[in-house]
C-alpha cells in the first residue's frame, strides 16, 4: 500500500515545473491587474481632478497593489512567459514581448522609487515620475496589442 501511494506522487520539481510551464499561458490575472493599475494611475493624474479624499485612498491602493499583488502575479507570469518570448517563431510577438519587458522594468523600478522616496520635486524625483507615467502609457496599449486575440479586453469573443 505504501509503495503504491509513493509511486502516484509526482516529485515536487515535476509538479512545480508543470505548473510553471502552464503559468506562461494563464495571463488573465496579470493582464487584468496591469489594466487596473493603469486605470488607477490615470485617476491619480492631476488633469483628471479627483478630490483629495478619493485620491489619497486611491494612491494608497495603487501603491499597495503595485508593490504586492502586481509584483507577485505579473512577476510570476513574466518569469514563466519569458521562454515564450525567447523561443517564439513570430517576430511580432518576440519584438512586442521584449519591448513589454523593458517597459515593465522601467515602470516597476520607477514605481518602487516613488513608493520609497516619492517625487520630492528634485530632478531625480521628476524624472522617475515621468518614467513611471509615460512607460505606463506605452505599456497598457502594447500589452493589449501583444495579446489581442487572447486579451481580457477582447469583447469580440462574447459576440460570436
Amino acid at each position: 500500500m505504501a509503495a503504491h501511494s509513493v509511486s502516484e506522487q509526482l516529485p515536487k520539481s515535476g509538479w512545480f515545473n508543470q505548473w510553471w510551464l502552464s503559468l506562461a499561458y494563464h495571463h488573465k490575472w496579470a493582464e487584468s491587474l496591469l489594466y487596473m493599475m493603469f486605470f488607477s494611475g490615470i485617476l491619480l493624474w492631476d488633469r483628471v481632478g479627483v478630490t483629495w479624499q478619493v485620491e489619497r485612498w486611491l494612491l494608497l491602493a495603487h501603491m499597495l497593489v503595485g508593490a504586492t499583488l502586481f509584483s507577485l502575479i505579473v512577476g510570476a507570469f513574466w518569469g514563466a512567459h519569458r521562454r515564450l518570448i525567447v523561443k517564439s517563431n513570430k517576430p511580432f510577438l518576440r519584438q512586442t514581448g521584449t519591448l513589454i519587458e523593458w517597459l515593465l522594468i522601467a515602470c516597476s523600478l520607477s514605481g518602487f522609487y516613488l513608493i520609497f522616496y516619492g517625487n520630492t520635486g528634485n530632478p531625480l524625483g521628476v524624472v522617475m515620475q515621468n518614467i513611471h507615467f509615460y512607460s505606463s502609457w506605452l505599456l497598457a496599449p502594447l500589452v493589449f496589442r501583444h495579446a489581442m486575440r487572447w486579451s481580457v479586453l477582447n469583447l469580440s469573443k462574447f459576440f460570436k
